[in-house]
């Protein structure tokens, strides 16, 4: 077992009795080692006699690190293994010296998981602190039933009822309380029910409806059947004219319309004529029908998404009408769009670049350039683009955090800080983590820049940059853009013949140079391989042995990467735009993206990838290797130097010139 792991305590019986003498000791004792490096040997030597066991010599060893910052760590894996003997005053003497520690949230939803389990509700009572699971939250309710706590009870469990997804069979007894109470009307089975065909959930529907009165059930079961077949439920229904009716109905186009757009078009229009929908149910329609329709690439997909009310356009009908004008060269429509500014939870360079790009095509080319000259400033793709639309060089405009040393001593000294210091020290990267977020949220924004620094010079690049953006200073670049694994990635590079900062840009996206970064698909390591991936490539480049722990490894993991990455820009003909999001979504998807009838040009092909991730990734990754040449000291290559022409699916594995390059310059357009 590794140092820093989770520990597994499994003593005797005969050990209990010391182990209470021995979490007085650790909490009273005034022994100390005298240096830093002293107490992390000593640490060290803690943790492996209380894996081993050696109880007698642990306790001789954390006698003396009463001041080292993860002193209570120790004292947390003592009370952890004992944690069904423990008594509350000893969890509560913890909780109470180290209120701010990430384990004692473990601890504390640990102790009530097993004070529920064995039906100790007072004491569970007395150590809930509101926070917890649904499974903990359940528990309290039943503390509450069987300690007669009954003030607004009833409706605390009915709050939690009301959820679109199954709960826990912990909840199981207080449900059946609720089940026999005044509460439990039509009405709120209906509200439940909803919310989990919302939720697309119709096995819970289905449960739900048993629960509803002889007449509603009809109704539950018409709604069911619209739901699972929304093409014959909205065709000709035989509904009569009722809230209830037109509900089912709003619902079953919604449905319909994300498999068949044009059929969904067709009933809806036809359910128009027979049915007296409130605004709020055409409205809800109409929103559905546009963007799936916009999705689709269908030929109304304009004329549904211009007859949005103005009160109902938000940011996904934006987009929608954003990426449809761009996709049919709907100038004129896209600069009308884009007349008022976006709103600020949409990128407003993507919006300036392409008001700007659709001024040029209608043949503005000097309100275009004044439109492009309001973001050729940002260090970011579309400002990057304009630039190059521009003509004129980019500015990285990097300015280094002032050092403030201060406020460095002072951040540096914060509990939080040391602890996941000594945490990272000793590879216990989790814990470190857990450490520093639990610290963020309290930092002003002058001390999280400090803080980003500190971890930064740790070689902690992932928790720096990760500060800087809290802290929203995004100018000092040699921070946010480290060059880390230098020599691997070098080697790696001129080996396979790879663009260095596109390479560095891949790594910087995909883990922050985390070399553990595990993604919630299973990707591992600093260039995010899925295992499977990174196993057949193994194979392919001559690897005798692979194992999944290999990814976690910097040097084994950016040889399998640039290996795999390698791949994908030979199987898309040194496209560098199409291996990037090969790399991000899979050469298959790409490969279904390509256009079937010209090429296009690669802004434009990016602008409709359907994956908003893999959107977002080409265009991060294409300006961060602009910012790594200039972070690598080398001539910056533009974001439009390291774009292709995108191929149509056929022409991509033709021999010679696939398609005419793009132009860039102002008069002309691409």
């Amino acid at each position: 077992m590794r140092l820093g792991d989770t520990f597994s305590l499994r003593f005797g019986r005969a050990c209990l009795p010391f182990y209470l003498l021995l979490f007085a000791l650790m909490l009273w004792s005034a022994g100390h080692a005298a240096t830093l490096e002293e107490q992390r040997a000593l640490y060290k030597r803690a943790n492996q006699a209380l894996v081993a066991g050696e109880s007698r010599k642990f306790a001789a060893l954390a006698a003396q690190l009463k001041d080292y910052p993860l002193y209570p760590y120790l004292v947390y894996e003592v009370i952890r293994g004992r944690l069904s003997k423990a008594d509350g005053a000893e969890i509560n003497k913890f909780l109470t010296i180290y209120p701010d520690l990430p384990i004692s949230k473990d601890l504390r939803r640990n102790r009530l998981g097993f004070l529920a389990r064995n039906g100790r509700w007072q004491e569970f009572l007395d150590l809930y602190d509101g926070e917890g699971d649904k499974v903990l939250q359940c528990y309290y309710l039943r503390a509450r039933m069987q300690l007669r706590r009954e003030e607004n009870l009833l409706a605390d469990i009915r709050d939690l009822w009301l959820a679109g997804e199954s709960l826990p069979r912990e909840c199981d007894p207080v449900f059946t309380l609720l089940y026999g109470s005044a509460l439990m009307t039509d009405d709120l089975v209906w509200q439940r029910f909803r919310l989990a065909l919302g939720n697309n959930d119709p096995i819970l529907a289905g449960y739900l409806s048993r629960r509803l009165s002889a007449p509603e059930r009809i109704w539950a079961q018409r709604w069911m059947e619209t739901h699972n077949n929304p093409a014959r439920g909205t065709a000709s229904p035989v509904f009569a004219d009722t809230p209830q009716a037109r509900e089912i109905l709003v619902h079953g186009i919604t449905r319909l319309a994300r498999v068949d757009v044009s059929r969904a078009l067709a009933h809806w229009e036809a359910l128009e004529k027979r049915y007296d929908f409130a605004a709020t149910e055409s409205a809800r329609a109409r929103r559905e029908l546009a963007i799936r329709a916009a999705r689709d690439g269908h030929p109304r997909a304009g004329e549904l998404l211009d007859a949005i009310a103005a009160t109902d356009v938000d940011d996904t009908i934006l987009h929608w009408r954003l990426v449809t004008a761009i996709a049919k060269k709907d100038w004129e429509n896209l600069i009308r769009w884009t007349e008022v500014p976006p709103p600020d939870s949409l990128t407003p360079q993507r919006w300036l670049y392409w008001r700007g790009r659709a001024l040029e095509e209608t043949g503005r080319p000097e309100e275009a350039r004044e439109t492009f000259s309001r973001i050729q400033k940002e260090r970011d793709y579309y400002g990057f683009l304009a630039r190059d639309r521009l003509g004129i060089a980019y500015e990285m405009n990097h300015r280094e955090l002032p050092a403030q040393p201060e406020v460095r001593r002072e951040v540096a000294a914060f509990p939080h800080i040391e602890r996941a210091r000594e945490l990272h020290f000793h590879g216990m990267r989790s814990a470190a983590r857990r450490e520093w977020q639990a610290l963020l949220d309290r930092l002003a924004h002058y001390q999280l820049q400090i803080a980003a620094t500190i971890a930064a010079e740790w070689g902690w690049h992932d928790q720096a940059i990760l500060t800087l953006g809290k802290a929203m200073a995004y100018d000092d670049l040699l921070l946010r853009f480290p060059v880390a694994f230098e020599d691997t990635l070098r080697k790696y590079a001129a080996q396979r013949k790879l663009d260095l900062a596109w390479m560095y840009a891949l790594v910087r996206a995909e883990s922050a140079f985390l070399t553990d970064a595990r993604s919630v698909s299973g990707a591992l390591g600093l260039m995010q391989l899925l295992p499977a991936t990174a196993r057949e490539t193994a194979q392919r480049i001559g690897f005798r042995t692979y194992a999944n722990s290999y990814l976690l490894e910097a040097d084994k993991n950016i040889t399998l990467g640039s290996a795999y990455l390698k791949q994908m820009l030979n199987r898309f003909d040194g496209n560098l735009v199409l291996a990037t999001a090969a790399y991000n979504a899979g050469p298959g998807a790409v490969q279904s993206w390509l256009p079937t009838d010209a090429c296009l040009t690669p802004e434009v092909w990016i602008e409709l990838i359907p994956y908003e991730e893999t959107r977002k990734y080409v265009s991060r990754i294409l300006y961060f290797a602009s910012i790594y040449d200039w972070r690598l000291q080398q001539e910056i290559t533009s974001v439009r130097d390291r774009m292709s022409t995108i191929p149509t699916r056929k022409s991509l594995q033709a021999a010679g010139p696939q398609c005419d390059p793009p132009a860039v310059a102002m008069n002309g357009g691409h």
